[in-house]
């Protein structure tokens, strides 16, 4: 059952309580008043007040169709009617604590904890002061117990009996649907668990497929490129190589998520590092490149990788072919970190000496280009320390 339905189920129950409950008290308050007129150890007003309490508690009911309006109204009616009994009528009140629980225990059913404990409270303290004021008094009219006196005595007692069987089976009803609710609303989260844990299952292997197979054909177009410029000699071979790196900068991308556990996010250090490794390889230049890397960010949004992986291969490629010619001690720095919301830095720094012809390249306009398309900015600073760039980058998501 859904949430909703048991609410109104709740509802539908805790409404009968009290139209019942008025209709009951209506018809049998009477009935006790008039067995009470007869007799001089009880008295028959608390009665009268509570069949007329009933009264207009139906007329509330069926008028504004609140049950807990009503109970608000016969629960603080209900205490004062026990607290005048209990010290403005000298009569015998051994029932009238059994009064006390049935209007404790409508309360709590009906209007829920806060004004079940405040009603408590106060009958509690009403209780408390009778016993210590007035109890003997009731002690010594207790001699006098007549054989009338014992019947109308068990005429209440089945009147106080009835009520509180009643909201007890209530209450039992209410509390077995609930349990019946609960038992259901539990399988059907288990069922629905293990369809969903199927699903993510399923999907994984799904994704992780399309990573291998878009590795795959990425590997296809490198071996293609690859053929080609070997059929073109060396001119061709360095012509090539820049397009191959870029092809293979994308499917290191497909590799890493293949043989990740988390398809959602991409171990980017790990990335930077497999990828410096794969340019370093390419670009051999004679010369060891000391490579400093400071990291901060675990991962980019998927729609972003690609981008940032084009990026910075151009930057790297670029320092190996047009920055190191006359540099002993080659060294590249790098550093990657988080601002505010959702964008994040990119420090790229090479002490090389680069020929002019490089800062007007193709490669610089692919950098120009992702730049762009991760909705970024640059400051670029070339001289004769080398070569300083500050991206400030998007990480930008499927949304944009």
């Amino acid at each position: 059952m859904r949430k909703s339905n048991w609410a109104d189920f709740h509802e539908q129950k805790r409404f009968q309580l009290v139209l019942h409950l008025c209709y009951f008290f209506l018809v049998l308050m009477l009935l006790v008043a008039l067995l009470n007129s007869s007799n001089e150890h009880f008295s028959a007003a608390p009665n009268l007040f509570a069949a007329g309490m009933s009264g207009f508690g139906l007329l509330v009911l069926y008028k504004t169709k609140n049950y807990r309006l009503v109970g608000k109204i016969c629960s603080i009616l209900s205490v004062i009617i026990i607290t005048g009994a209990f010290f403005f009528l000298k009569a015998i009140h051994f029932l009238t604590p059994m009064w006390m629980v049935i209007n404790i225990l409508f309360t709590f059913f009906i209007l829920g904890k806060r004004w079940g404990i405040s009603i408590l409270t106060i009958h509690f303290l009403i209780l408390i002061t009778y016993v210590w004021f007035l109890f003997d008094a009731n002690v010594i009219a207790a001699k006098h117990f007549t054989t009338n006196d014992l019947l109308t005595f068990i005429s209440e007692f089945i009147v106080v009996g009835f009520a509180l069987g009643y909201i007890m089976n209530l209450y039992i009803t209410t509390t077995k649907f609930s349990q019946s609710v609960l038992e259901e609303n539990n399988a059907e989260l288990t069922a629905q668990n293990a369809l969903i844990s199927k699903q993510k299952t399923e999907m994984e292997v799904m994704l992780k497929e399309i990573h291998h197979r878009v590795k795959n054909n990425l590997q296809i177009v490198t071996s293609l490129l690859r053929l080609q410029a070997n059929s073109l000699g060396r001119q061709g071979d360095l012509f090539y190589q820049e397009a191959i790196n870029r092809v293979n900068a994308m499917a290191m991308i497909h590799e890493q998520m293949y043989q990740s556990n988390s398809l959602s996010s991409l171990d980017l250090k790990r990335y930077i590092e497999d990828l410096k490794d794969n340019l370093l390889h390419s670009y051999s230049i004679n010369k060891h490149v000391e490579c400093e890397m400071d990291v901060s960010i675990e991962c980019l949004n998927a729609k972003a990788v690609v981008p940032f992986a084009l990026l910075f291969n151009e930057l790297f490629a670029n320092s190996l072919k047009h920055a190191f010619d006359q540099q002993l001690t080659p060294k590249i720095g790098i550093r990657l970190y988080r601002m505010e919301g959702d964008r994040f830095c990119l420090e790229y720094k090479d002490n090389g000496f680069w020929k002019v012809q490089a800062k007007d390249s193709f490669g610089m306009e692919i950098v120009s280009a992702m730049t762009e398309q991760l909705e970024g900015e640059k400051e670029l600073i070339i001289d004769d320390s080398g070569s300083y760039y500050k991206f400030y980058l998007v990480n930008i998501g499927e949304d944009k």
